[in-house]
């Protein structure tokens, strides 16, 4: 890749992030509160699961 085409995908790119950063700053989060008070919950993907044992016939 020449210099030329960096500077091209580059200034591409840059150009793509100042667009969307744009975009992020005219959105109103409002009563949305800081990342900090949200907590990643890992989900149960076991093959043992309660969603996945099998039910008994009768």
């Amino acid at each position: 890749m020449s210099d030329v085409d960096r500077q091209a995908a580059v200034a591409a790119t840059a150009d793509h992030i100042r667009s969307v950063v744009a975009v992020l700053r005219e959105l109103d989060f409002g009563d949305t509160p800081p990342a900090l008070a949200y907590r990643a919950e890992r989900q149960e993907t076991s093959e043992h699961s309660e969603q996945e044992k099998p039910v008994a016939a009768v």
